[in-house]
């Protein structure tokens, strides 16, 4: 039995939506194409904003400041056409680049030319404008450090303006050659009109310089960034006590003006408003009292200047001197020794059975100091795994009634010491 054909009607495609919509297309386009045919009517129009492109050149070079330029030309043809025609169905360039062998300015002359499958049209007129003026180059670029040349000039009575901190250190140009290498600087600039006495943070333009100062355009060059972030920071100015910082001294020992000069005795700092309260004096590098008697009692020694803190007089150093006219020595006996901090399993005996000393201070205070006011302590805290016998220097400390005397010198002496955890391992 044959099969059943089914009938193929026409009908049932007006209810498929994928047909309608191509045969919809394909209508509009063959009435678009018979309009266009039989249409005798033409038009003119003028095309703006057409991109000027140019073609590229040898010998490495390019061309600079193209982009963005645009030009205008009128056409004419059929409406319809004309009328579908825009700036991006077309571009300009240049007519003849022949003579561009080398870099320099040049004026080119202008052509329109057809851009897209839209070209039933004809061009009426010449370009406008009908030619530009061009620089040619070769392409570089470099890296060049920003220079702070931020005006602060102007601040409060009672500030100062510290180094300027910039967000960016560098800059990278790009562009023409020439103009490239001219770069000597690209300096961060920027003016407060007013006194300024908190730290400011700024926008500084960042502005390009030739080797003699003068200001570069940025025709074509480009550069990544034309500001910086700037920070001026504003210390409080100050005037503070040099105080000497004086060591291997007694426990006892008080640092008295009256008989240690220091010249200069004061100095002129700024200071970061936050810490102001925290910076009472300068000190001076460490000043050892125990090579300081009447004969040897002026030393020239560097100031220690705190991270952050600015020295407005540009002093580096001070002279600390012992009034030798106020200063007397007396030569002392000690014969008794205390040992301190002595390690564990370990008996440490003193040797020596006396060690004379040397103790300089001020005449009113030596004339009434004796060997009983005088502690000498043997510290065991460096021979901590030691055994035998060996040297230990000698730690003095003087009654706290003195104040102003110290010991001359340095001392040891000889000790023995037992490790006594061997004795109690060892069998009767």
């Amino acid at each position: 039995m044959k099969g059943k054909k089914s009938k193929f009607k026409i009908g049932k495609l007006l209810y498929n939506d994928r047909f309608v919509m191509l045969f919809s297309v394909i209508l509009a386009f063959g009435i678009w194409i018979n309009v266009s045919m039989t249409s005798q009517e033409t038009r003119s129009l003028t095309v703006t904003d057409i991109p000027i492109t140019m073609p590229e050149l040898g010998n490495d070079l390019k061309f600079f400041g193209i982009e963005g330029q645009t030009a205008e030309v009128r056409i004419s043809g059929n409406s319809l056409v004309v009328a579908s025609v825009t700036s991006s169905d077309m571009y300009i360039t240049a007519s003849d680049t022949s003579e561009i062998t080398e870099p320099g300015t040049y004026t080119v002359n202008l052509v329109p030319k057809k851009g897209s499958i839209k070209n039933d049209y004809n061009f009426d007129s010449t370009v406008r404008p009908s030619s530009i003026e061009v620089y040619v180059d070769r392409y570089a670029e470099k890296e060049i450090n920003i220079t702070d040349k931020i005006d602060v000039s102007s601040v409060g009575e009672n500030n100062y303006a510290a180094t300027t901190t910039l967000a960016k250190q560098t800059v990278t140009v790009k562009g023409a050659e020439s103009i490239v290498n001219s770069i000597a600087e690209a300096d961060a600039e920027y003016r407060f009109t007013e006194p300024i006495t908190e730290t400011q943070t700024v926008e500084a333009n960042i502005v390009l310089r030739d080797a003699a100062g003068e200001k570069i355009p940025l025709d074509n060059i480009t550069v990544d960034t034309t500001t910086v972030s700037a920070t001026v920071p504003i210390l409080e100015i100050q005037t503070v006590d040099i105080v000497p910082n004086i060591i291997n001294a007694p426990d006892s020992f008080v640092y008295d003006s009256s008989f240690i000069k220091i010249e200069p005795s004061s100095i002129r700092i700024a200071v970061p408003k936050d810490v102001t309260d925290e910076i009472s004096y300068i000190s001076t590098a460490d000043i050892d009292i125990s090579k300081i008697n009447p004969m040897n009692n002026k030393i020239n020694v560097d100031l220690v200047i705190p991270s952050g803190i600015r020295n407005l007089n540009q002093i580096t150093s001070a002279d600390v001197t012992f009034d030798s006219g106020q200063l007397a020595t007396k030569e002392l006996t000690l014969k008794s020794f205390n040992v301190i901090n002595e390690s564990e399993n370990r008996k440490t005996t003193v040797s020596t059975k006396s060690i004379d000393i040397t103790i300089v201070g001020l005449k009113s205070q030596i004339d009434t100091l004796t060997a009983s006011k005088v502690t000498a302590l043997v510290d065991m805290s460096t021979k901590v795994s030691f055994s035998g016998y060996g040297s230990v220097p000698l730690k003095v400390n003087i009654n706290s009634k003195y104040q102003t005397c110290w010991v001359y010198g340095n001392y040891e002496v000889d000790v023995n010491v037992e490790d006594t955890s061997k004795n109690s391992n060892t069998s009767p």
